[in-house]
């Protein structure tokens, strides 16, 4: 594996130069020197720049201003805080952003929005640590619901990766009809908020009004799942990790779990398609060089695969044997959604409005796939947060492991989404348990109750936001007959569930505070099943 090292220069700048660009923000003098220039076909300023420039133009966008409340919030037993509120900033009619020039401008030009945010953080947050920024899903805060499992009330975080870690988290708006300054006819703009968001967090901006609650922070990871994973990647390829003409990047690392080079068209990479933040039924998926183009800005990526993701979202294109400097990906044996949803959603019928559930598998209910992959989500969360901290590498990260693949089957949405032109393949599988073979070894892969099939839902499709099936996968769970001569009684399963266990810790894919939990829950659910 090639590993790229983290720069930490971002916050060189003195003083001196943030206090005279904050007496200019609000004329914008400090940062903008070009005039808005003439407009594409799609409504967008051209970009001054070309796709693999790693230096972007100098530009007026900025967060403005902050209204923010504070309120103790506890994490892993200590007392931490949250801030949270609305930025308010502005977008340069210079940015890359497909139907900006259409949009109302203030005085000077610029697009003007709010978003809501949320920051959460030790009550006196080390001015070298690090902020997980989570790229939100559908306006929720999914990545961190995997990384503190078990919330007791809103005041209350529960125990997880965040104090574990010493990991700050914060969340920005930035999807259209969530963000209330992200219109559906630009919504890149969600691109900008990002951006300048992590510019705040990280101090290389001069500080707005009311900002004087949120911590500065020496490293950042952005990072999503699923639909934002997606808007990860559309981030990075689109170019918006770029600091600024100093060039340098805005966050540390990426972090995308189901990301596997989908994209969002939300802006140029939808070719004037109609804006929707989801991917397009028949978009194939970018490939590492053409996700990251700008050496000089590039986050470290990482990658994640399920199981599930070979089958709806192609993830065999970025498949590499071979990966770049700066990428690592790990495939995980679980299934894209677990059994989290509950029946009812999965397989309830939808209604004409779109309400109900997501009518899986014809509606006719079976056994969901119930392995998760939160605990290790947590574990490389944490690695990751380690190596932006350290200004080490990826070669710090467990290796890469992929799952081996083989030729994929015909198109059909009950069962294979395909893509007319491009080769796919899938996860060869284990002929006895029907596991995928390769990739990272879940002790409840190595050790299962049951066999992962269907691997995804019908239908097996990316029609629309709501058409979500194949991330699900169907089980079919041993009975007492099979689990007594596999396994002899609970005692003998837990006794090769644990040296499975033993040996993904032993590899660092997993963290050691992660062994009771996990050995709890294979007790609970070997019992369950026998």
């Amino acid at each position: 594996m090639s590993a790229g090292r983290v720069g930490r220069s971002k916050r060189g700048r003195t003083a001196a130069v943030l206090s005279a660009c904050a007496a200019l923000l609000a004329t914008s003098a400090c940062t903008s020197t070009s005039d808005e220039g003439p407009e594409d076909d799609d409504g967008a300023a051209p970009s001054s720049s070309g796709a693999s420039d790693s230096a972007g133009p100098r530009l007026a966008s900025a967060i403005t201003g902050v209204e923010a409340t504070v309120a103790p919030v506890a994490v892993g037993g200590q007392e931490w805080k949250r801030v949270t509120g609305t930025v308010s900033g502005v977008v340069d009619p210079a940015e890359d952003v497909a139907g900006l020039a259409k949009l109302p401008k203030d005085a000077e030009g610029r697009y003007a929005y709010t978003a809501s945010f949320e920051v959460v953080t030790p009550g006196t947050a080390a001015e070298d640590g690090v902020v997980l920024v989570e790229a939100e899903n559908r306006g929720l805060p999914l990545f961190l619901f995997s990384l503190q499992p078990v919330r007791p009330s809103p005041a209350d975080l529960g125990d997880g990766a965040l104090a574990a870690a010493g990991l700050s988290y914060a969340r920005v708006q930035w999807q259209t009809g969530i963000a209330a300054g992200v219109p559906p006819t630009a919504q890149g703009v969600g691109e900008v908020i990002v951006r300048d968001f992590g510019r705040l967090l990280e101090g290389a901006t001069p500080r707005p009004a009311g900002a004087g609650d949120i911590p500065v922070f020496g490293g950042s990871v952005l990072a999503g799942v699923s639909q934002a994973a997606w808007f990860v990647d559309t981030f990075v390829a689109e170019g918006f990790n770029v600091a600024g003409p100093e060039g340098g990047g805005v966050y540390d690392a990426a972090l995308a779990v189901d990301g596997t080079g989908n994209w969002l068209a939300i802006n140029q990479l939808a070719d004037g398609a109609p804006q929707t933040p989801y991917a397009l039924p028949d978009a194939e998926p970018l490939t590492y060089d053409e996700l990251l183009t700008r050496p000089d800005s590039d986050p470290l990526f990482v990658d994640v695969a399920a199981y599930t993701d070979y089958y709806r979202l192609r993830a065999s294109v970025t498949a590499q044997e071979d990966l770049p400097e700066g990428v690592v990906r790990y495939d995980w044996p679980a299934p894209h959604a677990s059994t989290i949803a509950g029946p009812a959603l999965v397989f309830g019928a939808r209604n004409p409005d779109g309400s109900g559930g997501f009518g899986c598998n014809g509606t006719v209910q079976v056994p969901l796939n119930p392995i998760s992959s939160a605990p290790y989500t947590r574990t490389l969360t944490a690695a990751l947060a380690a190596v932006v901290a350290d200004g080490g590498d990826l070669g710090d990260l467990p290796e890469p492991l992929l799952f081996d693949l083989q030729p994929a089957p015909p198109s059909d949405p009950g069962s294979f989404n395909g893509l007319t032109g491009v080769e796919l393949a899938v996860p060869a599988v284990d002929g006895d348990t029907l596991h995928p073979v390769g990739g990272v070894r879940f002790p409840d892969a190595e050790v299962p109750l049951g066999r992962p099939t269907p691997v995804s839902l019908p239908p097996v499709v990316v029609a629309g936001i709501s058409d979500i099936c194949g991330n699900f996968g169907g089980w079919e769970p041993f009975g007492a007959a099979e689990l007594a001569a596999r396994y002899g009684d609970v005692e003998g399963y837990l006794a090769e569930y644990a040296a499975a266990l033993d040996a993904q810790i032993e590899a660092g894919y997993l963290a050691e505070v992660e062994r009771e939990g996990m050995l709890a829950a294979a007790r609970t659910a070997y019992t369950a099943a026998g």
